[in-house]
C-alpha cells in the first residue's frame, strides 16, 4: 500500500523551479543617481534620480528626496531637479525642442516624489 502523505518526486519539482526562476531572476529597478553629486549641486533634500526609456522620443525621470524635509523646499528641490536632469539628457541626446509634463507628483511618507515625462517636439 502507497503512504498517501508521501511526495511523488515530479510533485517537488514545481516549486524547486519556481523558487529558482525568482532567485536568478532578480530585480529590474533602475539604479538610482545622487543628484547632487551628479550635478555639483547642494541641494538640502538631496534628491535621487533616474531615468526611465520609454521609447523612440520619450523618457521618464522619477525623482524623490533624499533625507526627510518639512519645509516648502521638499516640493521645490524635487522639481528643481527633474527639470536639470530633463535638459542635461536631452542635450546628451541632441534634442532641441521638448517638453517636460510632470505626471505625478505625490508623497510617500516623508518622501516627496515626482515623475517627469519628456517628450521630444
Amino acid at each position: 500500500m502507497k503512504n498517501p502523505n508521501r511526495l511523488r518526486w515530479s510533485q517537488c519539482w514545481l516549486p524547486i523551479n519556481v523558487a529558482a526562476m525568482v532567485l536568478f531572476s532578480g530585480c529590474t529597478t533602475p539604479e538610482q543617481h545622487s543628484f547632487n553629486a551628479d550635478y555639483k549641486e547642494s541641494l538640502p533634500t538631496k534628491p535621487n534620480y533616474y531615468i526611465t526609456d520609454q521609447g523612440a522620443g520619450c523618457f521618464n525621470i522619477t525623482v524623490s528626496q533624499g533625507v526627510p524635509s518639512s519645509g516648502a523646499e521638499r516640493v521645490i528641490n524635487v522639481k528643481q531637479a527633474a527639470s536639470s536632469v530633463a535638459r542635461a539628457e536631452c542635450q546628451r541626446r541632441g534634442w532641441e525642442k521638448w517638453d517636460l509634463n510632470y505626471i505625478q507628483d505625490r508623497d510617500a511618507g516623508w518622501m516627496h516624489v515626482v515623475v517627469a515625462q519628456v517628450i521630444r517636439q
